[in-house]
């Protein structure tokens, strides 16, 4: 009796995963093939994958209003677009 060698095991393919944003820009795009169920699924995933940015604690402070810029200032930034930082 001969036995078949082994064949290989295939690996399963990876693939991406779907977020709740790419579920919503495809309905924003027309794209039919969303179920009811997936957009459904999409809009309870979403705060878990993709929280709100006002959730997020940042710790910025603003240093000077605008007022307090002087003229030379204002047109330096006007004319590079960049605050540059006070010597």
């Amino acid at each position: 009796m001969s036995e078949k060698p082994a064949s290989p095991k295939r690996r399963p393919r990876k693939s991406t995963p779907i977020t709740p944003l790419d579920i919503f820009t495809r309905v924003m795009q027309g794209d039919e093939t969303i179920t009811d169920r997936q957009f459904d699924a999409a809009k309870v995933a979403a705060p878990y994958l993709h929280p709100k940015l006002a959730g997020l604690s940042m710790n910025a402070v603003v240093r000077r209003g605008v007022e307090e810029f002087s003229d030379d200032e204002l047109s330096t930034l006007a004319q590079t677009g960049a605050a540059g930082s006070p010597d």
